[in-house]
């Protein structure tokens, strides 16, 4: 079929869902943005917007897909249009608070979500997205309120248990009161990747090996997450759990060849174990990824100095000490070397 029909169709067909939808409730309205932000194309919903320029779930749902692809000033220029046509419409005053909140304009987007709070009293998504924002500037007794009025509209609100354990566990620093409601907003919604990635981080500093079943969940939620794969590594290797960190290092490496975190810990494993040349190699592999990378320029230092190349672990050292003058590994080493070469 020819693209330009194509594009005809899907525009007919747009429009036919718009009309269905504008006869509908706003609840429909809300459900009919969340399923079209991803599956409408997007020269549709423009051509759509250019023959009805106030028609207020399209512009929603463009500004949505602006904020989704990082493009915050269209996402608000959608949004004042929308609170233009209706100043209290309760999608806009999320959206513009949302594209003010990730454009860090937290004064701005606090206040349009209080004025949807205001004028829609049992709404969810701002009290969340308030609730949030309190959380990160430390006001945690205003994002409590709003959590625990969340939880009384909507008692499956996972999020809501979310936001409740971060904020006991920053304020009471209580982890199995925490871990209790993150695990709570977990069983509410199984594939919640945040709650499941800080319940693993949770436990991992507890050095409880339940949290590599969280990872794994993880996994398999996101295969090809590299983050998810150096959290495993790490944990085995403070477990000293060589080979299942350099599995988890491996696997990391090979998703993002940039990660110069498991290139380090790789060669400080094959250090350990006395492997001088691929635990040099590692650590050269971490530099090439990270040039500015002083731990591994140290690391490569004693590889050298304790291979007896004391001339390129002075090179290494001297790299390191001036990446991080700070750095007394690095400035101990370089003098014992120099005093070696004298």
């Amino acid at each position: 079929m020819h693209r330009s029909s194509l594009g005809c169709i899907q525009f007919f067909l747009f429009a036919a869902i718009i009309l269905i939808i504008s006869g509908c409730s706003n609840n429909a309205e809300s459900v009919f943005n969340d399923l079209q932000i991803g599956t409408t194309p997007a020269d549709s919903v423009n051509q759509y917007i250019s023959i009805h320029p106030n028609h207020i779930p399209s512009l929603i749902i463009r500004g949505r897909r602006y904020l989704n692809n990082a493009n915050l000033p269209y996402a608000d220029a959608d949004a004042d249009a929308v609170l233009e046509l209706d100043s209290l419409n309760h999608d806009g005053l999320l959206l513009k608070g949302e594209a003010n909140y990730l454009s860090n304009s937290t004064r701005v987007s606090r206040d349009f979500w209080l004025k949807c709070i205001k004028n829609h009293p049992n709404e969810i998504d701002c009290r969340l997205k308030l609730a949030e924002l309190y959380s990160i500037v430390l006001e945690y007794e205003k994002s409590n309120e709003l959590v625990n009025r969340v939880i009384d509209l909507s008692p499956n609100s996972s999020v809501a248990f979310f936001i409740k354990g971060m904020n006991i566990r920053d304020t009471k620093g209580d982890t199995a009161l925490s871990l209790s409601y993150i695990q709570k907003s977990i069983d509410l919604d199984p594939n919640y990747f945040a709650a499941i990635d800080m319940a693993a981080v949770m436990l991992a500093a507890q050095k409880n090996s339940l949290a590599l079943s969280y990872y794994n969940r993880l996994l398999e939620l996101q295969p090809n997450n590299s983050d998810t794969y150096y959290k495993i590594g790490m944990f085995n290797l403070g477990a000293r759990e060589y080979n299942g960190a350099l599995e988890a290092f491996t696997k990391s490496t090979q998703i993002n060849p940039q990660d110069a975190e498991s290139f380090f810990n790789m060669g400080y494993i094959h250090l350990e174990l006395g492997l001088l040349t691929e635990a040099r190699n590692l650590f050269s592999k971490s530099i090439k990824a990270r040039a500015i990378n002083h731990r591994a320029f140290y690391g490569r230092g004693f590889c050298w100095e304790r291979g007896g190349d004391l001339i390129n672990a002075e090179k290494d050292y001297s790299q390191a000490l001036s990446l991080n003058p700070e750095h007394k590994p690095s400035e101990e080493a370089l003098s014992r070397v120099r005093n070696d070469l004298q």
